[in-house]
């Protein structure tokens, strides 16, 4: 990159010094650190604290990134503050009030700024300096020529990075709209909209570290950052603690369940929606209601040599007072104990003392015999989540009761589920995992809250998950991020106030609406699927070109595939692009066992992303991105399930450079301007005459196996070329028929 700036090196010396003064910060720490008396836990952990952190800021990314001038003044944004032993600023935090104007001013609207200086620094060396705002740009910025979103050099150096298989921290290139949505404040649930490549994951991650150094009080209630699977939380999880943000609790979904419930199953159709419908909470509830006693018998508990007797009616007072109390279960049948254990040393006493005896035992003693246990067991019973749900699937009789008037016959018939021989066999699915956490709730009335949620690719949530999350932050301070279009699972929505119902009254709803990420040939062709899944939907507008325009391989055998689309990888890998091969899910364990034979893949289903290329299945692409995408059979992904062409606009949006497709059967609708040729046109007969072949060891040996065939066909022929052929003059078998026939 250039150096040739006016100002480098006097930019270079302030950096100089901003790192010696980090420097010394670290050591005075480590000093206080080790000469600290014992005493204080508070102040003890506030130094360790202040250590991590100046420890960690000498090595994650730049110190300095940018710089302002105002009314002759100068202020220089950093990852973090850094100030000289007299206390003189040398560098503001990014997520100070003072840096507001570095991320607010463009050269559209400058707010009174005289420069604004970005700064991309390496190894602790400025290596580019971009004057984003001079003297006078404003004006030049809303001449004629201008047209569209005005994006940054700074910007553009970013964007055009290889990704590596993690997500990066961007505080040096937050535009306006993200920075605008980063600060709102926390009350209530924000909802951040917008299309792929629009930053929302980065806006979420970015306003929980502002938060997180601004609002004291979240600091003390805590916040939690939700993905929908491990895949993205892997591949998010480095940018907090790159921000130096060591208090937000970051999980995924299948996570805040706490239970001993190991998923073993997939749930989908009419089972999947039923068990996440909000209407599950209900009969869960139901469920549980009905299995307390009502209208029991009297019963006898046998105390020393006497039978104590209770009427039914006074077990029916006993228990209406403690359901009047709206306890969690456990908590209330403890309140029953008690008073049960009261009433029966009330009717002993009695007895005694008409029977002119001295009462012996006490409602301790009561507490202990075991035929009082029994009868407290026959009224209040105790479950853990797991067996009650076990339970509930295997009845139907309990089942019939629980539903009635709640759900269909069709959706109480999907629900049933033959008990395994023990809980730990059970089948248990994602699903399930949100009705034990309604049960869990319900029984014992605990659960780990939070201050703040942030909640991302949130448009998949089902009801019972929303409901999870909302036990979990009290308050209702959300920051729920999203795209409509980009539901891919069993819940479609037209607008947000189905999910927003269950989080809190007050919710704003903020709109990304630039593409930074996608190319526009790229947007523009996954952009046709918009009608087709989200009529009514638009595309962001994308502000890049990336290397080149989307392309498509036809292969006429599917075992070829793979080996075609690994040799697209390879060739993106070449040219330093980080690769993401996308297929369809049900084959995915089976191609990453080929392709692993073919060469290093990650898993991306793991969340393994350490190798060059990383092998993805559909539904797990939601919020990755890479340099490069090979999506292989989009029709298969279409055909995949009910949301297939939602899950092939999510798997063509996940590139920042190029999107190639490696197909067999005829591309879906929507990209037929691709030049990928569909299998019908190999149906047609051969031309009469051989085709030409020039002569080239590769190509005479066809030659050789064309002619041992007794009837040579076109699509025999395509499959031997397609062996020969190196990657590059692969693409030769894209061109129309009637340039193939000659």
């Amino acid at each position: 990159m250039s150096t040739t700036h006016p100002e480098m090196l006097a930019e270079q010396a302030y950096l100089d010094a901003a790192h010696e003064q980090l420097n010394r910060g670290h050591a005075d720490a480590e000093v206080s650190l080790q000469t600290f008396v014992p005493g204080d836990r508070a102040t003890k952990r506030a130094l360790q604290r202040a250590l991590d952190i100046l420890r960690d800021s000498r090595g994650t990314g730049a110190l300095i990134f940018g710089r302002f001038d105002r009314d002759g003044e100068s202020l220089y944004v950093g990852r973090r503050r850094v100030h000289t032993d007299d206390k003189d600023l040398l560098v503001v935090g990014w997520h100070a009030p003072a840096a507001a104007r570095f991320y607010e001013a463009t050269p559209d609207e400058p707010l009174g700024l005289e420069l604004k200086r970005t700064f991309i620094e390496e190894d602790r060396r400025f290596v580019r300096i971009v004057d984003e705002i001079l003297a006078g740009s404003a004006a030049e910025a809303s001449g004629p020529s201008s047209a569209g979103p005005m994006i940054s050099d700074a910007l553009l150096t970013e964007l055009e990075r290889s990704r590596d298989g993690a997500m990066r921290d961007v505080i040096a290139t937050i535009q306006a709209e993200q920075y605008r949505i980063i600060r709102h404040e926390s009350r209530g649930t924000v909802v951040v909209r917008g299309g792929p490549g629009t930053g929302k994951t980065i806006v979420g991650l970015h306003r929980a570290a502002w938060l997180a150094f601004n609002d004291i009080s979240l600091r003390r209630t805590g916040m939690l950052v939700v993905t929908p699977t491990v895949t993205l939380l892997s591949y998010i999880s480095g940018v907090l603690p790159h921000l130096d943000v060591k208090d937000v609790m970051q999980g995924d979904l299948a996570g805040l369940y706490g239970g001993d419930a190991q998923l073993r199953s997939v749930e989908k159709g009419i089972v999947a929606r039923t068990k996440g419908s909000a209407q599950m909470a209900t009969v869960l509830a139901r469920a549980l209601q009905q299995r307390i006693g009502s209208g029991q018998d009297a019963i006898d508990i046998p105390v020393g040599g006497d039978r104590v007797h209770l009427s039914a009616v006074t077990i029916d007072s006993v228990l209406a007072d403690v359901r009047a109390r709206d306890l969690p279960h456990n908590a209330a049948r403890e309140l029953l104990r008690d008073r049960f254990a009261a009433e029966i040393h009330r009717a002993y006493v009695a007895q005694r003392k008409e029977a002119q005896r001295p009462a012996v035992a006490n409602e301790a003693t009561i507490r202990r015999l075991s035929a009082f246990t029994n009868a407290l067991d026959r009224l209040w019973p105790t479950f853990s989540p797991e067996e009650l749900l076990r339970s509930l699937y295997g009845t139907q009789a309990w089942l019939v009761g629980a539903a009635a008037e709640v759900l269909t016959a069709d959706e109480r018939a999907a629900l049933y589920r033959a008990p395994q021989s023990s809980i730990a066999d059970e089948p248990w699915t994602l699903e399930d995992l949100y009705c034990l956490d309604e049960l869990s709730f319900l029984l014992n009335g605990e659960v780990i809250t939070y201050g703040h949620i942030v909640i991302d690719e949130a448009q998949d949530l089902s009801p019972m998950q929303a409901r999870a999350l909302a036990r979990r932050c009290p308050s209702g301070s959300f920051t729920i991020l999203g795209d409509l279009a980009q539901a891919t699972g069993h819940w479609k929505r037209d607008d947000w106030s189905e999910l927003t119902d269950h989080f809190s009254p007050a919710v704003s709803i903020e709109e990304l609406t630039i593409g930074y990420r996608v190319p526009s040939s790229v947007l523009e062709l996954a952009a046709r699927q918009l009608p087709l899944i989200a009529p009514g939907l638009t595309a962001p507008l994308s502000v890049r070109d990336g290397l080149d325009e989307p392309s498509a391989t036809y292969v006429p055998d599917a075992s070829l595939l793979l080996t075609t689309a690994w040799a697209e990888a390879e060739a993106l890998v070449k040219l330093s692009m980080s690769v993401a091969i996308i297929i369809e899910d049900s084959t995915y364990h089976q191609a990453l066992e080929a392709l692993r034979a073919l060469g290093p893949v990650g898993d991306g289903l793991a969340g393994e992303f350490n190798e060059p290329v990383s092998l993805v299945p559909a539904s797990h692409a939601q919020g990755l991105e890479f340099d490069a995408v090979v999506l292989v059979e989009p029709a298969a992904i279409v055909d995949g399930d009910g949301q297939g062409r939602r899950a092939l606009y999510v798997a063509m949006t996940r590139c920042s450079q190029t999107l190639r497709i490696v197909h067999q059967h005829e591309l879906p609708l929507g990209l037929e301007a691709l030049d990928g040729t569909p299998p019908s046109a190999f149906l047609e007969d051969a031309p009469d005459e051989p085709p030409t072949v020039h002569p080239d060891p590769d190509r005479e040996h066809l030659r050789d196996l064309i002619d041992q065939l007794d009837e040579p066909d076109l699509t025999l022929v395509l499959q031997l070329v397609s062996r020969l052929l190196s990657p590059t003059d692969r693409p030769l078998l894209t061109l129309p028929k009637a340039q193939l026939d000659r």
